[in-house]
């Protein structure tokens, strides 16, 4: 009986030791466990200038990262690197039970070009200066790809055993023409078939003023980009002797008209999601607005007032079409023989290239000018169905890691990303960057691009949970 009651207490004291030890280790900030290893990833592809400007730099990066997945204990048939163009794409597989349908995990390893002169820090050297990561890419999107990159490498080394295959996709030319997603979306759908994608890509943590996080966001959509010219010609002749029908003022009348123009308002699922986590965080004077505009169905009133007030809410709830750039006239003494305007249209999903120009068509009227698409038809992109399962996740790892407060709510983005392509495949995509900064810290694309240590070290076990708990 001692001995029976010794051991009960004994095991009483461990249980107790065990949730004392949970409770330290709980109460350690998760942005403080940092990875020696995601640190090493995000120097080796920093250092690489993985531009457009140096398509062999991204090929070599790749082929680099293969070599690591390789060691790893990756099989050979497990990592393929896909040549495309000038470029290539590396696709790794994490085999596993097989007893649901793979799963997807998105990055791209390109960049937009950085001149080194102009930034702090050389922009292909990574730099820790008071308390960010600076170099190009940091943000758009090599964290991303460090953080996928590093939980295949953790949790092979753990020998975990998913229930699913885990796919990882690494693009090589996301900033310009996306055919490397796209080749792999339509001519090597066997490497990428999954059930669902995630995208390191978009999607994110909001801050506020006070660095606390007000809101998660995942991208469930996206606007489909297709771009227009509109030309004006006639036979020109010298300044001396003007004619009435001046090429430039033909195009200046009918950038009015297109600017006159506005494209019906939608507001679809995703959009309803946003609208809603808006008005829940809205001003006083604010809230009935958002409230009717989120209402089921949608006071389009009460959207039409936002749209106007918002340039950001406008581009969620409608197509928008813009002139970018302008070319007309050889010399200061001719008439101009032509004049031409670059109109770049951003689609909601569920228009497409033909339906915009005809609306285009029927804004110009009698103008008299051309219309024509330039580039390719885009094929529509449609939205990622708001699945319950995905929701109940992302809102328990971001419960864990950002405050058990924080909204997580769909979102449309007005740009595009490798997404598309892969939801035109009939893959849903989810995009979750899981990195935290304020609305006006993001230097993406831009000088001096950085990423805060504690949000690059918190992304990197965000990932590492996420496609854990996804395949277990």
């Amino acid at each position: 009986m001692i001995d029976s009651a010794l051991q009960s207490a004994n095991v009483r004291r461990a249980h107790v030791s065990a949730r004392v030890v949970l409770a330290l280790l709980l109460a350690v900030p998760l942005a403080a466990q940092t990875d020696p290893l995601a640190l090493e990833l995000l120097r080796e592809l920093v250092g690489v200038r993985s531009s457009a400007a140096y398509p062999e730099n991204t090929v070599s990066l790749l082929e680099s990262i293969a070599a690591r997945m390789r060691r790893e204990g990756f099989a050979e048939d497990q990592v393929t690197l896909v040549p495309i163009e000038k470029v290539a794409a590396l696709v790794v597989r994490y085999p596993g039970s097989g007893a649901r349908r793979p799963l997807l995990g998105m990055a791209h390893v390109d960049v937009v070009d950085a001149d080194p002169d102009a930034w702090k820090a050389n922009p292909f050297t990574l730099a820790e200066i008071d308390g960010y990561y600076y170099g190009r890419g940091t943000l758009d999107n090599k964290t991303g790809a460090v953080s996928l990159i590093a939980a295949f490498i953790r949790l092979k080394r753990e020998g975990f055993q998913p229930d699913r295959d885990l796919i990882l996709v690494l693009s090589g030319d996301e900033e310009t023409d996306m055919a490397t997603i796209a080749y792999l979306s339509t001519q090597r759908r066997d490497l990428i078939d999954a059930e669902m994608a995630f995208n390191t890509d978009v999607g994110g943590v909001q801050l506020d003023a006070n660095g606390i996080a007000k809101l998660a966001g995942i991208q469930m959509s996206e606007k489909l980009y297709q771009t227009f010219q509109i030309e004006a010609t006639n036979a020109g002749g010298h300044s001396s002797r003007p004619r009435p029908d001046n090429a430039i003022y033909d195009l200046a009348r009918a950038l009015g008209r297109i600017e006159e123009y506005e494209f019906p308002m939608r507001v679809n699922p995703v959009v309803h999601g946003m609208l809603q986590a808006m008005a829940s965080n809205a001003p006083p004077d604010k809230v009935g607005l958002f409230r009717s505009a989120a209402a089921e169905p949608a006071d389009m009133k009460a959207v039409q007032t936002l749209a106007k007030e918002d340039p950001s809410i406008n581009a969620s709830v409608r197509t928008t079409c813009v002139a970018t750039m302008l070319s007309a006239g050889v010399a200061e003494n001719a008439l101009p023989r032509k004049a031409v305007a670059t109109v770049n249209c951003r689609l909601l999903p569920g228009d497409t290239p033909k339906q915009v120009e005809t609306s285009l068509r029927t804004a110009l009227g009698d103008a008299n000018v051309t219309l024509r698409p330039v580039g390719p038809e885009r094929k529509p992109s449609p939205a990622s169905p708001i699945r319950d399962d995905v929701m109940r996740l992302l809102r328990s790892l971001t419960a864990e890691y950002f405050g058990p407060n924080v909204p997580v709510v769909p979102q449309q983005s007005t740009g595009a990303t490798d997404g598309r392509w892969v939801r035109q495949a009939g893959i849903p995509v989810y995009g979750f960057s899981a990195i935290a900064t304020a609305p006006d810290q993001s230097r993406a694309h831009g000088l001096d691009e950085r990423i805060p240590v504690e949000s690059f070290h918190k992304a990197v076990r965000f990932w590492y949970e996420l496609l854990k708990r996804s395949s277990s």
